[in-house]
């Protein structure tokens, strides 16, 4: 029992010297999950989510917005959290949610849920499932060409408990699940071409 204490006790400090994970003194604790998009690239397995500044075929109107989801788990004494998308520049745009707005979905994890105009790097928290709800958007499949990459974004939270303490977690140090390459243009896998392309 006392290896598997010590065990425990080893695993959270490997996390949290990650970022990933963070603790209040009085227990309140959270992990960041992971960050998604609406659009991954076609043929990637795990999923290679990315953001696209740009849909050259759009289907549905919105050619310069990428839906972003940032997915995290969080217990205790929670007052609010800070949801910040970052760019690899260091631009910040910060959304604030008070816990009583805070929603799960089905796989427990909290999951915030933002616009992010990349080209313009104005984040538009479409809300947090609040109500109304925004209406989650399936990834789909774009191609990509790497000479268009223009830069990346991770995601920060800053967790507020009701005794007043906060503690930071990131999706920094999650690799590809928590950095979101962003490009100047994608285009949607099985979509038929305008016919000015």
């Amino acid at each position: 029992m006392k290896k598997l204490m010590l065990a425990a006790v080893g695993l959270t400090g490997i996390l949290a010297s990650c970022g990933s994970f963070g603790a209040a003194p009085d227990g309140t604790n959270a992990v960041m999950r992971k960050v998604t998009t609406e659009y991954k690239i076609a043929g990637t397995d795990p999923a290679r989510f990315v953001g696209c500044d740009r849909i050259t075929n759009p289907t549905d109107g919105r050619a310069t917005d990428t839906q972003v989801v940032v997915n995290f788990t969080a217990a205790g004494n929670l007052s609010k959290v800070d949801v910040a998308i970052v760019g690899a520049s260091g631009t910040k745009k910060t959304q604030t949610i008070q816990a009583a707005d805070l929603k799960k979905n089905a796989n427990n994890d909290y999951q915030a849920i933002f616009e992010f105009k990349s080209a313009s790097n104005d984040l538009i928290p479409a809300s947090i499932i609040v109500s109304p709800n925004p209406q989650f958007r399936e990834p789909r499949n774009v191609t990509v060409d790497g000479r268009d990459r223009v830069g990346s974004f991770h995601a920060e939270i800053l967790v507020y408990t009701t005794g007043g303490d906060t503690f930071p977690i990131t999706s920094k140090n999650l690799g590809s699940d928590g950095n979101i390459d962003v490009y100047s243009k994608c285009t949607l896998a099985s979509t038929a071409q305008p016919l000015s392309q």
